[in-house]
């Protein structure tokens, strides 16, 4: 999928990017390195391959490592399916 944002640098310069992955958590992981590195977010959305987009809230991006948090959010969501609910 495509990630397409746009960020203000530190000196107030403003900059437009993309960028393309597999993995969603390396495109969430871009995005808290620019918001930790003192850049402010302006926009920023998702493009997949079908070509839906999907608007990212940026107060979501707070600099702090995602990908430890969404990894474990998978394996909670993988064990809430495989657990029966009545035994």
């Amino acid at each position: 999928m495509w990630l397409y944002f746009s960020l203000c640098y530190s000196q107030g310069k403003n900059r437009s990017c993309r960028l393309y992955s597999n993995e969603l958590e390396h495109l969430m992981e871009v995005l808290n390195y620019f918001a930790g590195s003192g850049c402010r977010l302006l926009s920023a959305f998702l493009v997949d391959n079908e070509g839906k987009r999907t608007d990212l809230p940026l107060t979501a991006f707070d600099g702090l490592p995602v990908t430890s948090v969404m990894h474990g959010l998978e394996r909670e969501y993988q064990r809430a399916l495989t657990t029966p609910l009545c035994e």
